[in-house]
């Protein structure tokens, strides 16, 4: 009996130091993101912004598939912080809506207040950026048409070859039926394209006018001018970071540090920083390292 209650506790000293070694790392939280260029520095600027400024230790979980392999990470708390989501996607994703407010205000607090209510996750503000769709055309073409935002185009749609991924010009709600019904024309000519090929079309005068993403990298490389979507047509996609609200209660001072990158990043900047990793191939670690030192969030 005394050799049998001497296991025993050997057992359970050895049990008790293995479960200590698993959730031991200490303050340990996982932030997930995308395979893109943008989400993989946003990232960084989380993971060294929150180390520099507290003893919180953080991992990146990255090349996450789209925001429903995101969600459901964060709902079986494989990661704890989304570097990354974007409002439109999450209302009609996350949420499953297919109609709400094009407003930019509105939608964040319908996303915000859906995403507390549902998933038990705090949305924080934007970043200050957006990532949406976007018409874009090249500088000559804008000069010639004096292009400046979508109304412009009403004039010279009916001669322009518009180039778009295939689905966009098939949807119903936020594709081109629905487009030519709030805007009042339509192009001469579309045609279906991947949209990894729509910059160089335009580019090399393929087609006249392209339906890009607002913040590609390829916008800056190929110099393209983009066009105000001035009746406010495609829904908001601003940027936030997402974190569980029992991370947050677990160490408060995160959602101070998170806010430090509230606004501080507009659209032309994070195009300009995914050139960076895009074009001119730099690491997204230093990216993010001299974007931070260079705002005072964390020092050289």
């Amino acid at each position: 009996m005394r050799y049998r209650w001497i296991s025993s506790m050997i057992l359970i000293v050895i049990t008790a130091l293995l479960v200590a070694g698993c959730g031991g790392g200490g303050n340990v939280v996982k932030i997930g993101h995308q395979a893109t260029s943008e989400q993989t520095i946003i990232a960084q600027m989380l993971k060294q912004l929150i180390e520099a400024n507290s003893d919180i230790k953080t991992e990146l979980v990255g090349g996450l598939g789209g925001t429903p392999v995101v969600l459901k990470a964060m709902q079986n708390n494989d990661i704890q912080i989304s570097a990354i989501r974007y409002v439109g996607t999450d209302l009609t994703s996350s949420l499953g809506l297919k109609e709400f407010s094009k407003d930019p205000q509105e939608a964040f607090d319908l996303v915000k207040n859906g995403v507390a209510e549902k998933f038990d996750q705090l949305w924080f503000p934007s970043y200050g950026f957006d990532n949406t769709y976007i018409f874009t055309v090249r500088k000559d073409v804008a000069e010639k048409y004096n292009l400046h935002k979508i109304s412009d185009l009403a004039a010279h749609a009916k001669e322009m070859n518009m180039a778009s991924d295939a689905p966009w010009l098939e949807r119903t709600n936020d594709g081109y039926p629905a487009f030519k019904k709030e805007y009042g024309f339509e192009f001469g000519k579309t045609t279906p394209m991947d949209i990894g090929l729509v910059y160089k079309a335009v580019d090399k005068g393929d087609v006249d006018i392209v339906l890009a993403y607002s913040t590609d990298s390829r916008l800056k490389e190929y110099n393209l001018v983009t066009l105000e979507d001035d009746k406010h047509f495609f829904p908001p996609y601003g940027a936030s970071p997402v974190v569980r609200n029992d991370t947050l209660k677990q160490y408060p001072q995160l959602e101070e540090l998170i806010n430090k990158l509230t606004g501080k990043i507009d659209t032309p900047t994070m195009t300009a920083l995914n050139y960076q990793a895009d074009i001119e191939k730099l690491d997204p670690a230093e990216i993010a390292k001299k974007f931070l030192v260079e705002q005072g969030l964390i020092k050289q």
